[in-house]
């Protein structure tokens, strides 16, 4: 027998179909109620992660629903200035992590790194990878 009363066998079978479902996630279908009020969270301003998450959907199921709506998508608007980059890339510099970089400045590790990306800044490698 098992930890929970069940045999290992039945353990072995649980954590394979778990590392299934990992692997291969049940898709969430949306109702059409669901996609006329996620095009109308849109036009009010609500953001792409935002209803992703709130509809426990990828955002790319945001987006085609949107695009079959005929809803312009919102265009990204830049977080940081060129002055602010020449800033957060001296202080990269003198040996900050990215991470801490982009918290000092209230952006994501992510959005700092494209930033020295397009500006020409190298990016150090990780540490431990």
């Amino acid at each position: 027998m098992g930890p929970v009363g069940g045999s290992d066998s039945d353990l072995a079978a649980a954590s394979s179909e778990q590392r299934g479902r990992l692997s291969n996630p049940v898709q969430r279908r949306l109702s059409p109620a669901d996609i006329r009020d996620l095009c109308h969270l849109y036009s009010e301003g609500r953001s792409i992660d935002t209803l992703a998450r709130q509809y426990e959907v990828n955002r790319t199921t945001i987006i085609t629903h949107l695009d079959r709506a005929g809803i312009e998508r919102r265009r990204v608007a830049r977080k940081m200035t060129d002055d602010s980059v020449a800033t957060a890339a001296i202080r990269y510099g003198r040996g900050a992590s990215l991470a801490v970089v982009a918290r000092e400045f209230g952006i994501h590790a992510r959005t700092l790194a494209r930033e020295f990306r397009q500006a020409g800044v190298l990016i150090r490698p990780r540490l431990g990878r």
